[in-house]
């Protein structure tokens, strides 16, 4: 008999276990202090993700060689033709970018040999609101104002026409959420490696007081050394933030030439 009860109990743990492997309840278990779950792929997660007070479904798969999500009846495409030996390093994870607001993030980043890509996703019942693709990858967040920080490069992301002004680069682009809105924000600062650099003026180039560039702060004469800062981007006005040799700070218009002469080449 006490064999028989020993057996059952085994059996019920197992069955507890197995039953874990494809439902996952988040109500409980998401952690709001790290502000983040890793979602597994094939695996149904219930979770509040749009603050309805309602258990959202959650998964990931793939389907006819796609990666996807289905959040409750709405499905959308990850990655067409999924492959896990050029899509490595794929990691899918729940985030809550902003304490204030009562909705979470659904976000996908992955390599591709070339760069970081970043899938931005956010749901309300059956309706995906928001579905960005950053290139890059996630650097850091800030709770209480929703302001999300990415790493980037000179190729595909959000500020790739800077290439064409100062070469390659490292920025740090930014964009606010607040609930099913998102917004990028105007200033990248760059990277220290790019901060190090000594960039050299190709022609002799005025640097404004602000990006309004109505007062002009000083000129860099061709030849002159030079270090950028950041990157400033509205709509299709860009300017480098600069400093230069005497550690004054000023903004530069960036168009479709080379500012400098001397610049950084060939980061990945």
């Amino acid at each position: 008999m006490k064999s028989l009860k020993k057996i059952s109990a085994v059996a019920l743990v197992a069955t507890i276990v197995v039953g874990s492997i494809f439902v996952a309840n988040l109500k409980e278990s998401y952690d709001a202090t790290s502000g983040k779950k890793a979602l597994k792929q094939n695996v149904t997660y219930k979770c509040d993700i749009d603050g309805d007070g309602d258990l959202d479904t959650i998964k990931v798969y793939i389907y006819n060689g796609d990666l996807k999500i289905k959040v409750n009846s709405c499905v959308k495409t990850l990655i067409n033709d999924y492959d896990p030996d050029y899509h490595f390093e794929l990691t899918s994870k729940i985030y809550d970018f902003n304490k204030h607001d009562k909705s979470k993030e659904i976000v996908f980043e992955w390599d591709g040999h070339n760069n970081g890509h970043i899938k931005l996703l956010k749901f309300r019942n059956n309706t995906c609101k928001v579905n960005r693709t950053f290139r890059g990858r996630l650097e850091n967040y800030d709770l209480n104002t929703g302001i999300v920080t990415f790493v980037e490069t000179s190729y595909g992301g959000i500020y790739s026409k800077f290439r064409d002004a100062i070469g390659d680069f490292i920025c740090y682009p930014k964009v606010k959420l607040n609930g099913y809105t998102i917004t990028n924000q105007r200033t990248a600062n760059t990277s220290s490696l790019v901060r190090k650099h000594k960039y050299i003026a190709a022609r002799t180039l005025t640097a404004y007081t602000s990006t309004s560039a109505t007062k002009k702060a000083f000129t860099i004469s061709k030849g002159s050394p030079a270090y950028v800062y950041a990157l400033y981007q509205n709509g299709s006005t860009r300017y480098v933030k600069v400093k230069n040799k005497y550690g004054k700070y000023g903004y530069v218009k960036a168009g479709s030439t080379l500012l400098f002469k001397r610049c950084l080449m060939s980061i990945e």
